[in-house]
């Protein structure tokens, strides 16, 4: 796997894991207002939604702190 795909990689995952916690605070937030009286079990699924998204942007994020790592040593070691 090349840096530029490492990097591309982290970066879709970021980019995904963001609109999937969207989605999910965008169901909270229907369920919120337009059902109030409803139980909280509407709410469950999307908040076990936005906690693996955190998961996934997290782990994406440190893709993209490895890969930028990884061009740095390069960079050091070709200088």
């Amino acid at each position: 796997m090349t840096i530029n795909s490492l990097l591309g990689a982290g970066l879709q995952g970021l980019q995904q894991s963001q609109q999937n916690i969207n989605t999910a605070a965008t169901e909270i937030a229907q369920v919120s207002t337009t059902r109030p009286q409803q139980s909280t079990a509407d709410l469950a699924e999307p908040l076990i939604e936005m906690t693996l998204e955190q998961q996934v942007f997290d782990a994406s994020a440190k893709v993209v702190t490895t890969a930028d790592e990884m061009v740095g040593t390069l960079l050091d070691t070709s200088a």
